[in-house]
């Protein structure tokens, strides 16, 4: 392909359902990293940064919370999984190479649109580091019966052995602020033409930088290991290790992919209500809504006027109210929200008397 040639990437059909990247839940992340560039030109390098930048301004909406949530909950059982919550200390590069033509790419989920780290990822760096230690050399046995051991001639488990610790994927943990967990960064290539003729063209301390835009990822992670309790505990500490000093994903040896040591706590996201979530995302689903129509309709006002849990009803409305836009909750437009509006009036007053 010669340097002004461009290759359209998309068809006609499809290209105004990809350009409605900025809209709560009309775009998968995902999808966009693979599919989503619309024309790839050598030239038009702002096309893909534009692009890139959109991407980045996503946030996963209440389904995302919601699946979230139901994972947390599914393994907060501490006689068979352990959690660990750790913080980037610096930016990650997960899935750097999965992005097609878009040439960045990031480890997304399918189904929630949401960054991730493989269970096997997880594994394997954590292996890899202890196997490099003291510990590796004076408990051996203790590394096979952790991680398990492959295939091997003239063992006593000739088909291999499975590990006493299961190491799951790592779920990214939505904040308070809402906060994309994708951010862009700039990675500068000093050495184009060495690069681009396989080595034929030297490189020199004369070759300019060219800034080349790329998608990493921010905030925190939820870990979940599921096994025996004492294993599991051996198990976090050298996750603790490993992510604290290696670090994970491309580019570490660089600093990045490194995790605060320190566990936070796994508490829900503050000022968000669970229900909310669900309903919000159960009502879109069913009206074939957006997540924001739904949430300043009157459906949800309604499931709302209908509880009966005081304190639910009460941490529930505080967070709708957070979530309306000021003006809208102020003076709503529009019947539906109007009508809800006049509804949790009425709730409230109630309350209080």
């Amino acid at each position: 392909m010669s340097q002004t040639e461009s290759i359209v990437l998309q068809r006609e059909a499809v290209r105004k359902p990809y350009g409605e990247v900025g809209k709560e839940g009309s775009a998968h992340p995902g999808l966009l990293i693979q599919r989503g560039l619309a024309v790839h030109g050598q030239d038009d390098k702002e096309a893909k940064t534009k692009h890139i930048r959109a991407i980045c301004g996503l946030q996963p909406g209440t389904f995302y919370r919601a699946a979230f949530e139901r994972w947390r909950n599914a393994t907060a059982d501490p006689l068979r999984f352990t959690q660990l919550t750790l913080a980037l200390e610096t930016r990650l590069f997960i899935g750097l190479s999965g992005g097609g033509a878009l040439e960045t790419g990031c480890a997304v989920g399918h189904s929630h649109g949401a960054p991730y780290l493989p269970g096997s990822s997880v594994k394997g760096v954590v292996r890899a580091y202890v196997e490099r230690s003291e510990f590796a050399t004076q408990h051996p046995e203790a590394i096979a019966e952790l991680f398990g051991v492959g295939p091997q001639e003239e063992e006593e488990h000739p088909e291999g052995l499975a590990g006493l610790v299961t190491f799951h994927d790592a779920w990214w943990k939505p904040d308070a602020e809402g906060h994309s967990p994708f951010v862009q960064e700039v990675v500068t290539t000093h050495h184009l033409k060495y690069y681009g003729s396989e080595g034929k063209t030297p490189a020199t301390d004369l070759d300019s930088p060219i800034p080349n835009a790329q998608i990493a990822v921010r905030g925190s992670f939820l870990f979940v290991l599921e096994g025996p309790p004492g294993w599991r505990d051996l198990a976090a500490e050298m996750l603790r290790s490993a992510l604290g000093e290696r670090g994970i994903g491309a580019k570490t040896r660089s600093g990045y992919g490194v995790f605060d040591t320190e566990p936070q706590t796994n508490a829900a996201p503050v000022g968000r209500c669970a229900w909310v979530d669900e309903r919000v995302a159960a009502i879109a689903q069913a009206n074939r809504s957006s997540e924001q129509e739904a949430l300043m309709g009157k459906g949800l006002a309604g499931e709302w006027a209908a509880l009966e849990d005081a304190a639910l009803k009460a941490r529930a409305l505080v967070d709708i109210r957070s979530r309306w836009p000021q003006e809208q909750w102020e003076a709503p437009s529009g019947k539906s929200a109007k009508k809800a509006r006049a509804i949790y009036a009425e709730g409230e007053e109630a309350a209080s008397t």
